[in-house]
C-alpha cells in the first residue's frame, strides 16, 4: 500500500493450529512472527513474509483535467492516482457520449468497437501505462492503446470523460471508476482545421459587401447632386419668364359698330 503500516500483534492459546489475522490492509506485504511465550519469557521467533490479496483500488480515480478540444480531439491533463489497497498498474480512459442516460453500466463496459456493435453510448478509448500519463494525453488520436482504439469524438453530442483505475498483482485485478465526471460541450461549428479557401471566400464576401455599400452610398450622393442641378437651373428661368412684354389692354374703351359711324368729312363740305 502507499502507506505505513501500523503494527499488529495477536496472543492466542498453545493449542491454536489455524488462525485468520484480521484488520489486515489489502495489496500489502507483512513480515509476520511467531514466538512461543512461557512465564513471560520469548522464545526464538520464527519469521515469514506474507502478501494481502489487493483490494478494489481506493480513494476514488481523480478527475481528468481538461485542457483545450479542438474538432473531434480533446488535450487532457491526467492527474496521478492514488491507491491504498494496492498497486495503481493502469488507467483508463472513458468516454460517455449523452444521449439518454448520465452514467455508464461498469459491466457492458468495453473499447470502442464493443460499444458500436452493442449501442452503447459509453466506452474505453484508452488504457494507459502510469508512464504514459507524465504528458498531457490527446482524446481522439485514432490511436490504439493497449487493445483500445482511440476514435475520434462525436461533433453532435455532449460528452463526458472520466477516469478509471487497474489495480492487478498476483493474477489479480481490481477497477475502480471515477464517480464524477468532466462534461464538456463539444461546438459542431469549431472545425477541427480552417481551410484556406474558406478563409480566402469569407474575405471575398467581405470585400464584396464593403464595395456594395460604398457604390450604393455613391449612387445617393449623386442623385442628391443631380437633384440639386435641376434646382438651380429652374430658379434661374423664371426672371425670363416676367420679362416678356405684354400689352396693355384699357376695359374703359369701344369698338363702334359700322352703321353707326358717323361720316365727319362729309359734313364739314
Amino acid at each position: 500500500s502507499d502507506f505505513t503500516l501500523i503494527p499488529l500483534e495477536w496472543r492466542v492459546s498453545n493449542d491454536t493450529l489455524v488462525l485468520a489475522l484480521p484488520n489486515l490492509q489489502p495489496g500489502s506485504t507483512y513480515n509476520v512472527s511467531v514466538a512461543a511465550i512461557n512465564n513471560d519469557k520469548e522464545g526464538p521467533n520464527v519469521m515469514v513474509l506474507a502478501e494481502t490479496v489487493i483490494g478494489t483500488p481506493y480513494p476514488n480515480p481523480p478527475d481528468i483535467e481538461i485542457k483545450e478540444h479542438r474538432g473531434d480531439r480533446m488535450l487532457v491533463h491526467i492527474p496521478v492516482a492514488k491507491n491504498i489497497n494496492g498497486p495503481v498498474s493502469m488507467y483508463r480512459v472513458i468516454v460517455s457520449i449523452e444521449l439518454y442516460q448520465s452514467s455508464f453500466i461498469i459491466d457492458n463496459l468495453g473499447n470502442f468497437t464493443y460499444a458500436e456493435e452493442h449501442g452503447l453510448p459509453y466506452y474505453i478509448t484508452a488504457e494507459l501505462d502510469p508512464e504514459d500519463i507524465k504528458n498531457d494525453f490527446i482524446i481522439g488520436d485514432r490511436v490504439t492503446y493497449n487493445g483500445f482504439y482511440n476514435a475520434p469524438l462525436p461533433l453532435t453530442n455532449d460528452i463526458e470523460v472520466s477516469l478509471g483505475v487497474v489495480s492487478e498483482k498476483n493474477n489479480v485485478r481490481k477497477i475502480k471508476y471515477a464517480e464524477s465526471t468532466n462534461k464538456i460541450i463539444l461546438n459542431i461549428n469549431e472545425p477541427e482545421e480552417v481551410s484556406p479557401m474558406v478563409v480566402a471566400l469569407g474575405a471575398a464576401i467581405a470585400i464584396g459587401v464593403v464595395l456594395l455599400l460604398i457604390g450604393i452610398g455613391l449612387l445617393i450622393i449623386l442623385r442628391k447632386k443631380i437633384h440639386f442641378a435641376r434646382l438651380q437651373r429652374g430658379s434661374q428661368s423664371m426672371p425670363l419668364s416676367l420679362s416678356e412684354p405684354c400689352v396693355e389692354i384699357e376695359n374703359s374703351g369701344f369698338i363702334q359698330d359700322e352703321d353707326e359711324r358717323v361720316d365727319y368729312y362729309s359734313n364739314l363740305k
